[in-house]
């Protein structure tokens, strides 16, 4: 029984740590510019995700969740916590900082492979930050330092990691700044100078003018899944993005007067004699992006194994025809947005909760873990073969 450790993989080296019973029966070995591999009992997983949930079933079942809902976020968390670029760290950091708002770990309520690997996964993310980056993440930063402080003793030495220096209190003003109010506050109420006769006649004037009324608070508007404009379509052509090796460029018939060009990266994973003539799930609401010179009009909703190995798509039930309504049980009257708001990041903030079941039923989970089956007229929508998957 062995495991083949990329260099490169701190997760599962901090994994160890907390499975010492693992350590000492399998034998341990680093591979170069390779997946991490774990070969046990004459099977054999590959990927980060896939081995440290294969290791916390067998050795401590506690990290991998206490329910199949708190198993589907610790999967969820795993996948999107893999995201490399800048701007995915970024968009990473902020979820969590959100999502953590009241709550102490990212999946149920104590340590779990989410936080582990997510750790790992941001480490040198959080090390590059500023400490004004890290105050305006406090949540993030807390949930950090948490982490770190709650590993035992020399994992973080033994997955090549240091311990990340996190001060939560506000840091202080740029020295230019601190300057000006120390000036200001020094500066006497009957200043003679000119500049001090200006500021003078501007207070007088601001208090000769009627107060305007303040304009009412916004109110906090609720995101629900209701909100995204989810529809049939068919997919009536595809080809390879001329600029993009990774990229199909498909037309796809949403039930409107002309079909929507979408770019999608599925290149990798489905060959392209099976996106031809056939029917999908389209987000439609999204706003456009341009990908690779080439504009994107919607989004294909498809489904990731939990090793991130399968990506397939989301299809309606037999019989939808291209612009029917797809729904969330429970969320049948609500309203889609006409477009959505970037700033209101409803997708981002519904997408965490998109799974798979373990029929292989794609839906919602909510805040209480209760599953929203994905309909159309009533019937659900399903993957191939893709069970406790993510949906994205």
């Amino acid at each position: 029984m062995s495991i083949f450790i990329s260099g490169s993989d701190a997760a599962l080296k901090l994994l160890l740590a907390f499975v010492p019973e693992a350590e000492k029966e399998l034998s341990v070995d680093a591979v170069a510019d390779q997946l991490s591999r774990l070969e046990l009992g004459g099977t054999s997983v590959e990927g980060t995700n896939a081995v440290a949930q294969t290791l916390a079933a067998k050795y401590n079942s506690a990290l991998a969740g206490s329910s199949d809902a708190d198993r589907a976020d610790i999967s969820q968390w795993m996948t999107m916590s893999a995201r490399h670029s800048p701007a995915e760290r970024q968009a990473f950091s902020q979820l969590i900082d959100s999502h953590l708002a009241q709550r102490t770990f990212l999946a149920g309520d104590r340590l779990s492979l989410a936080d582990l690997v997510a750790f790992g996964n941001v480490h040198a993310f959080m090390g590059s930050l500023s400490s004004q980056k890290r105050f305006a993440l406090c949540n993030f930063s807390r949930w950090f330092d948490l982490v770190q402080h709650t590993l035992p003793a020399g994992s973080l030495e033994k997955a090549g990691l240091d311990m990340v220096a996190i001060d939560l209190r506000a840091p202080a003003p740029p020295k230019k700044q601190a300057a000006q109010a120390s000036a200001a506050a020094k500066k006497p109420e009957g200043d003679s100078t000119a500049e001090g006769k200006q500021q003078k006649q501007k207070k007088d004037k601001q208090k000769q003018k009627p107060e305007k009324k303040q304009a009412p608070a916004a109110k906090d508007v609720v995101i629900v899944p209701s909100m995204i404009d989810l529809r049939v379509g068919h997919i009536v052509d595809v080809e390879k993005h001329p600029d993009a090796d990774a990229l199909y460029v498909e037309k796809i018939n949403a039930g409107e007067d002309e079909p929507r060009t979408v770019v999608s990266g599925l290149v990798r994973f489905v060959p392209i004699e099976q996106m031809r003539d056939r029917d999908v799930v389209l987000v439609c609401n999204l706003k456009p992006a341009k990908m690779r010179g080439v504009m994107s009009h919607a989004m294909v909703l498809c489904a990731t194994s939990s090793d991130g190995a399968t990506v397939e798509f989301v299809e309606p039930p037999k019989g939808s025809k291209p612009g029917d309504r797809v729904y969330f049980d429970g969320f049948e009257d609500g309203k889609p947005e006409e477009q959505l708001k970037p700033k209101m990041k409803v997708f981002e903030t519904i997408q965490p909760g998109l799974f798979t079941n373990d029929h292989r039923e794609a839906g919602w989970y909510d805040a209480d873990k209760c599953f929203h089956k994905l309909l159309v007229g009533g019937a659900v929508c399903t993957t191939a073969t893709v069970a406790k998957g993510t949906l994205k």
